[in-house]
């Protein structure tokens, strides 16, 4: 079996469940007035990206000790870095120095998660 086809097969369902249920609760959000509801309805994503991650990890369980080890260094460093710059924002906004949105944190982490993945792989000439 292809990789790409064990890779939807793996990742197909818990992905989809995410994107109907981040949909669901952006639709939930904007129609409930503030107070619990609105909060348990922004909640609601949170079930499927702990599947995600499951998925992730019995995927990543089941790969070789060098692309197990290529992931594991490569999410180490995003974190590491994804953490140091976004404590840094929330400084600067929070001294007024620099405006940052909560959103933007995310971006940071994807472009660190893919910034380290390049990096990792150069390292050990690993582009499987």
């Amino acid at each position: 079996m292809n990789r790409w086809k064990r890779y939807l097969i793996d990742m197909g369902p818990a992905s989809t469940l995410y994107f109907v249920s981040v949909i669901a609760a952006a639709l939930l959000t904007k129609r409930l007035d503030p107070g619990p509801l609105r909060i348990l309805a922004a909640l609601i994503p949170l079930p499927s990206i702990a599947w995600m991650a499951w998925a992730e990890l019995r995927r990543l369980r089941r790969r070789d000790e060098l692309r197990q080890r290529v992931e594991v260094e490569a999410m180490t460093i995003a974190f590491s870095v994804s953490f140091c710059v976004i404590v840094m924002l929330t400084f600067l906004d929070l001294f007024g120095a620099l405006e940052t949105s909560l959103p933007m944190a995310g971006l940071i982490m994807a472009a660190c998660w893919t910034g380290a993945q390049v990096w990792v792989r150069m390292r050990y000439r690993y582009w499987c």
